[in-house]
């Protein structure tokens, strides 16, 4: 048969309302001594250690801002500086385009190519120069490789295209491999292999050997601008044997 709880009785005295008498259980005592102080104190460490989470959280954020905030201005910087090379493009070109006339383009190394309004040949004192010419010669498959060194004395970024030409008495062939427009037979400077370097710029190119039957090949490197000036043109002779 279940006991019920012994029961436990106190008398308080007030000095105004005299004597009271009051009736309680163990149980009540004993979770109003014990069980509701611990769990106070549980309370108590839950928000200290919460507080101390959240300002952790706080502080690591704001050590994080200005990293943030960096690397903004950096981007930034880097959008504002391509506008500005984006507008003096724009720029060069305009003037090139308003002078409709062609004269004076035909330059005899520029045969093959379209003819550009305001062309000028800057390859007699380039701003860049090739450097470390290497031949791969394999399974009728030759690869020329080079450097192109950026030569501008404050080191500005050039940016341009690339053609190169590997010709024989009998066939001509070319980097990279375009399609020539039937109306006219030339190439367009703007066909060749983008770049856009500050100090130095890798070129692989791979030539398929089929149908050259001479020793001899001649090689025409050919860099251009943006706007179409010529850059550069060099002449390098390889013998296929």
């Amino acid at each position: 048969m279940a006991h019920k709880p012994a029961k436990m009785s106190f008398l308080i005295y007030d000095d105004k309302k005299g004597p009271v008498f009051l009736n309680t259980n163990r149980f009540a005592l004993k979770f109003t001594l014990y069980v509701l102080p611990i769990i106070t104190v549980l309370s108590i460490l839950v928000i200290i250690a919460g507080s101390v989470y959240f300002k952790q959280i706080r502080e690591m954020a704001r050590r994080k801002e200005p990293a943030i905030i960096k690397e903004l201005k950096a981007t930034n910087a880097e959008l504002n500086s391509q506008l500005q090379q984006i507008s003096a493009l724009n720029q060069e070109f305009e003037q090139k385009l308003s002078s409709t006339s062609t004269d004076g383009v035909n330059f005899s190394s520029l045969a093959m190519f379209k003819p550009v309004p305001g062309q000028t040949d800057l390859s007699t004192t380039p701003a860049l120069t090739v450097d470390d010419i290497d031949f791969e010669a394999g399974d009728k498959k030759l690869k020329i490789k080079f450097n192109i060194i950026n030569q501008t004395k404050n080191g500005r970024k050039l940016a341009g295209y690339i053609h190169i030409l590997m010709s024989s008495p009998s066939k001509i062939s070319f980097y990279p491999i375009k399609e020539i427009a039937s109306e006219d037979m030339l190439i367009s400077y703007n066909q060749g292999e983008s770049f856009a370097f500050s100090r130095l710029r890798n070129v692989d190119a791979i030539f398929d050997l089929t149908g050259f039957d001479e020793h001899k090949v001649l090689f025409k490197i050919l860099i251009f601008s943006r706007t179409g000036d010529l850059l550069l043109k060099k002449l390098v002779a390889k013998d296929l044997k």
